[in-house]
């Protein structure tokens, strides 16, 4: 069963401290939901205050009528002197008197999951005996064996090395997408929140900044904190003006932009920030309309090269390019720098909010 998770006004405090303070979130059933922020910004606590693990100093989870929980810890947390057989059979073997199953069941309820987590040939061994990601994967078959109505986890794949940590979350959402289970996932990484996420919720300082999607979330981000955490971002402060009708944003260089995009309530004379992903600047060495910058260096990463410059005016900003046959710009190389002002971001000059329309933020549908 599919289950909806929803949070309202939710509060944790240690002692005179609020980590987290009214917060409101929904859930959707059969989601894959990840909380995604820099080290403590309060995502594990919430995550733990959905497990029950954490006290509640204020406001209320309901999760339709149950709350059939398995958690996949960041240490595994698998019994060391339990082979995997044992492990995964755990939860059941532990079940409440009157919930539990007979032995035949539970031995085919483990078999289940342990093909599933392709780890059935590996049944008898003891977890010292496995690599990281077969402990894992481990983890990940005795939490769901339980067939919890939620599946917790914790920062999952941190302690993998990279190879693997791709390889295993491609094998979470493929096994969510079988299961269909309500999963809550909390990682830093964002790269692994955009691979595996139908909906990402990015947190800092305990408060909640953007909910949506992991494409909205990148290319129409809610501020500037959102903007710069989820991927690479240059930022440069701007004027904006309205010229016929439309936003032409002046930048450093005496380079001036036109903008399509800005929301028509946002047409209006104001300082602003532009932010311009490594790949929504184009380099160019022929005269014309730009950003003038020099190259500082560069490298050559086969399907992409990345330069790094700076303006004539002294800031700095990250370039990437697809490759080309012709020879790399070399150092020391004066350029000019062209804006895809369909894609870069706009925002106020606190940058608290984006100017552009487009900007879908389910955080603001949930606190109506």
């Amino acid at each position: 069963m599919s289950v909806n998770i929803n949070i309202r006004n939710a509060v944790k405090r240690y002692g005179n401290t609020t980590v987290i303070e009214n917060l409101t979130l929904s859930i959707r059933g059969g989601e894959f939901f990840t909380l995604l922020g820099p080290s403590g910004c309060g995502k594990t606590t919430l995550l733990r205050m959905i497990a029950g693990f954490n006290s509640i100093e204020g406001g209320d989870f309901y999760f339709n009528d149950t709350r059939n929980i398995g958690m996949v810890f960041q240490n595994y947390a698998i019994f060391p002197h339990m082979n995997v057989r044992k492990n995964v059979e755990f939860g059941l073997k532990n079940r409440p008197a009157d919930k539990r199953i007979d032995k035949k069941l539970i031995h085919e309820q483990a078999d289940k999951f342990l093909k599933l987590m392709q780890i059935d040939q590996l049944a008898d061994r003891m977890p010292a005996q496995l690599s990281g990601g077969q402990q894992q994967r481990v983890a990940l078959a005795r939490a769901l064996c339980i067939e919890p109505d939620v599946l917790l986890m914790d920062e999952p794949l941190s302690n993998l090395d990279a190879k693997l940590r791709v390889e295993m979350r491609t094998a979470i959402k493929e096994i969510q997408n079988s299961v269909g289970i309500t999963t809550v996932y909390v990682t830093h990484d964002q790269e692994e929140a955009m691979a595996v996420s139908d909906r990402i919720a990015v947190m800092n300082g305990g408060v909640i900044q953007h909910v949506g999607t992991p494409k909205n979330i990148y290319q129409r981000p809610a501020n500037t904190f959102v903007a710069t955490f989820i991927g690479r971002s240059n930022i440069l402060q701007g004027e904006m003006d309205v010229e016929g009708g439309r936003a032409v944003v002046s930048l450093p260089t005496g380079y001036k932009a036109a903008f399509d995009t800005v929301a028509p309530e946002n047409l209006k004379k104001q300082p602003v920030i532009l932010c311009a992903r490594p790949e929504e600047l184009i380099v160019e060495t022929t005269e014309g309309d730009g950003l003038k910058a020099v190259i500082d260096s560069c490298v050559f990463l086969g399907l992409n090269t990345h330069y790094f410059v700076h303006l004539l005016t002294g800031e700095k900003a990250e370039i990437i390019q697809e490759s080309s046959i012709d020879s790399i710009i070399q150092p020391g190389t004066q350029v000019r720098l062209r804006l895809n002002t369909e894609k870069a971001n706009l925002f106020t000059q606190d940058g608290s909010r984006n100017l552009l329309t487009g900007v879908e933020n389910d955080l603001a549908k949930e606190a109506v």
